[in-house]
């Protein structure tokens, strides 16, 4: 018979313990030479046999004894072979149809009949059930260590992994520059791409030393992990690692996210596409350049019925059209620190906001856990599908989940009351100075200004018709000029945004 020396060895943690791959093939050549086997190949592996056809040099050498280039099999041990149902099964047929006629392995031969056939598939079957336990095993271990606190993978941008304790802990060099991520992003004045550039040129650098890509950043700024909540499969789970930002940050950032990434159409270019529809029809706004300089913007008359395609609008002067209507985000700083500092003396004087807040949430817990027992009887009951019930209880946990982190925030006083002021006392500075900024910006900049500031806008007869603000500039679009400050608090009441 002709033999194949089939070597393996997995990097993984249950097989550690394995003979090296030098080490199996130095005995087994030692037992080939002392029964007088024919050894005419050797194959070596570093591959793990959980998973069915992810072995090159196993599947190759299954093809080759199929072409009868080999037809017996020399190894360390049945489990050398496989762990999966898959890769056994493929050996027993080899055996059935005369391709191979015997495994020898270190201290067994199983040869083509049945009783050593059944004896391989055994010793094959319990390989399989002993990973599959140790898998079982591992998932609930990872479990508990979630429910503790504490995170089962590698530790995310901005931590490392502390081999001590076994916990992560903020990275000193990247944890300022994970920060500075979200605050840049916050203010929805940057790109995935603009925060990657911002942040290589004051160091920020990838293991290899390159830049970080927008798309890891924007992996990153969706990642719950930051402000305390650990997300596995589908459930969240408190950590008890240090928090890097506030919730609130967190999710000023997924709102703006929200925003950017909204279907537009096409830019081609051109800096007003995507931002403006017909006033007549509802149907885009497209451009062209007209004399190789000048660029017009129409309706595209998707729909067949409207009179605006012949209506070309300069882009100069639309642009102008903008500034000036952009001027009525414009208070008075006066007025605006007049605000501010009437919010931080009302803030000081009474602490009912953070109570308020506190006792919400934890109302909404208590609501949840009623929800949940009330779920567990319909589901005993028999009033609906496991399947159901399953997605039901996931979504209870996840929400339950945020719910504890917001109220452990508010327990420590991290969600100060301060912060939201702040914020807000900053989007009105920014509106403030928005009309100017506009105007002195490049095209890139100006998409920049009007993805942050516009929500819908409407083009008729070469004009802009209705420039539609998002929250808060709707606010500051709807006060006036000269509003006094009663007059700003009025307006700002009775937005829906503040309630």
């Amino acid at each position: 018979m002709k033999y194949v020396l089939y070597i393996r060895k997995s990097s993984e943690s249950e097989e550690r313990q394995v003979m090296s791959l030098d080490a199996q093939e130095s005995e087994m050549l030692r037992i080939a030479e002392r029964d007088n086997l024919n050894v005419v190949d050797i194959i070596r592996e570093s591959h793990s046999a959980k998973r069915t056809g992810q072995r090159p040099a196993f599947n190759k050498m299954i093809t080759d004894i199929e072409a009868g280039t080999y037809d017996a099999i020399l190894t360390w041990a049945p489990d050398r072979l496989s762990r999966n149902a898959g890769d056994l099964g493929a050996l027993i047929d080899l055996m059935d149809i005369g391709k191979l006629q015997c495994v020898y392995t270190y201290s067994q031969l199983f040869e083509n009949n049945p009783n050593s056939k059944f004896m391989l598939m055994m010793l094959g079957s319990q390989a399989k059930l002993e990973n599959d336990q140790r898998s079982l095993n591992v998932k609930r271990g990872n479990r508990e260590k979630l429910k503790r606190g504490e995170w089962i993978n590698f530790a995310p941008f901005g931590y490392v992994n502390d081999k001590s304790t076994r916990t992560v802990a903020v990275d000193p060099i990247q944890s300022p520059y994970l920060i500075k991520m979200f605050e840049l992003y916050a203010t929805g004045l940057y790109s995935y791409k603009q925060i990657a550039n911002l942040l290589y040129e004051q160091g920020l650098r990838t293991k290899k030393g390159n830049r970080l890509h927008g798309g890891s950043i924007q992996r990153i700024l969706k990642n719950t992990f930051y402000y305390g909540l650990m997300h596995s499969n589908g459930k969240y789970y408190q950590g008890k690692h240090e928090p890097l930002i506030s919730k609130q940050l967190f999710d000023q950032c997924q709102n703006i996210s929200g925003l950017k990434t909204r279907p537009r159409a096409k830019t081609k270019g051109f800096t007003l596409s995507g931002f403006l529809t017909c006033d007549n029809c509802g149907c885009a706004i497209t451009a062209e350049i007209k004399k190789e300089r000048y660029i017009y913007y129409h309706c595209t008359n998707g729909k067949g019925i409207c009179d605006q395609r012949s209506f070309n609008a300069n882009e100069d002067k639309l642009h102008e059209q903008i500034f000036n209507d952009m001027q009525k985000l414009s208070i008075s700083q006066k007025m605006i620190d007049i605000v501010y500092k009437a919010a931080l003396e009302e803030l000081e004087q009474s602490g009912e906001y953070h109570n308020h807040a506190l006792e919400t949430a934890q109302k909404a817990l208590e609501s949840l856990t009623a929800r949940k027992s009330r779920l567990v009887d319909t589901f005993t009951n028999g009033d609906i599908d496991e399947a159901l019930y399953r997605q039901k209880l996931t979504e209870i946990d996840n929400e339950s989940m945020n719910l504890r982190t917001q109220i452990t925030a508010l327990e420590k006083d991290d969600q100060n009351p301060r912060t939201t002021i702040e914020l807000i006392y900053n989007q009105f500075k920014r509106g403030n100075t928005m009309a100017n900024r506009y105007k002195e910006a490049s095209p890139a900049e100006k998409r920049t200004i009007l993805s942050e500031a516009l929500s819908n806008s409407t083009l008729l007869n070469r004009n802009i018709v209705s420039l539609q603000y998002k929250s808060p500039y709707d606010v500051f679009a709807r006060t006036p000029v000269n509003a006094s400050f009663s007059q700003l608090r009025r307006v700002r009441d009775s937005n829906p945004w503040n309630r």
